[in-house]
């Protein structure tokens, strides 16, 4: 078994050397292939190249400038669709959802909200809803509260059960 791996590893050692010598070669012959061809290139245009940059745009900034921030302010004043989120609760404001349902007793309570798209969402107390970082804080038996936070004040919202 030794006399295998011996064989073995001398053999390994022969290829390493065998590559090593294969390569060696092949990279003394690519630069002296490389300082030929960048000396014929060095007479072909006439020397060296320096770049002038006055009167030039700038590549790597854009070429329309846009506000973000005169934008936002904007579509917050408009009440439009917050798309910043993920969740689609918390992509609307609270005013837009409509109470369908409450189910469930004093301890535990599930309300049902209805959004502009006619799509249905369970709430639960503590579940995050609105632009305002609104939280449920109370599901009745008839009304759900949600507490919205702007700044250091807190509003109260209030959904009532519609008894269409």
């Amino acid at each position: 078994m030794t006399r295998v791996k011996h064989v073995i590893l001398t053999s390994f050692i022969m290829l390493l050397m065998l590559v090593t010598l294969v390569f060696a070669q092949d990279t003394e012959e690519s630069q002296s292939y490389l300082q030929q061809k960048l000396a014929s290139i060095a007479q072909i245009t006439g020397g060296s190249y320096s770049y002038n940059p006055t009167g030039k745009p700038d590549p790597f900034r854009p070429f329309v400038e846009i506000d973000t921030s005169l934008k936002k302010e904007a579509d917050k004043k408009e009440g439009t669709k917050d798309f910043s989120s993920i969740f689609p609760l918390q992509r609307v404001g609270v005013e837009n959802f409509r109470l369908v349902g409450v189910i469930g007793d004093e301890i535990q309570r599930v309300a049902i909200v209805e959004d502009t798209t006619r799509r249905f969402y369970p709430l639960f107390k503590g579940t995050h809803i609105g632009t305002k970082s609104g939280r449920v804080v109370e599901i009745m038996a008839d009304r759900v509260i949600v507490e919205e936070r702007e700044g250091n004040k807190a509003k109260r919202v209030i959904l009532k059960l519609r008894q269409d």
